[in-house]
């Protein structure tokens, strides 16, 4: 008795709990898809577009990359970045990086 109590309990338990439904994803088209195969020096590069506004280009060899990407934020604003790597790092160049604060002559004469 005691047995289907609890066999009983599980199933309710079980069929009781809420159901979630996630929104169908909205698929995005590939508007552009090249590829340059990846060659014998290691060189490669690749050119994408979307249906969303979002575009990606990159070139590289096997020790130094460069390329560029843009996409639009939520609230209008565009966003470009174009970029290099390489034995000197990842040096992005873009109006929206956050930049230092400019430093005033007094701060300097503390430095030194």
């Amino acid at each position: 008795m005691y047995t289907i109590f609890l066999v009983a309990c599980c199933v309710c338990l079980v069929a009781g709990r809420p159901q979630y439904a996630y929104p169908a994803a909205t698929p995005v088209p590939i508007l552009v898809d090249e590829r340059i195969p990846i060659d014998l020096q290691g060189g490669y590069g690749f050119r994408i577009q979307t249906g969303n506004g979002i575009a990606w280009q990159e070139t590289g060899a096997a020790t130094s990359k460069s390329g560029q990407y843009t996409f639009t934020h939520p609230d209008g604003t565009p966003h470009a970045l174009s970029y290099t790597a390489g034995v000197g790092g990842f040096l992005p160049v873009s109006d929206l990086l956050p930049t230092p604060h400019p430093l005033e002559p007094w701060h300097i004469e503390q430095v030194k």
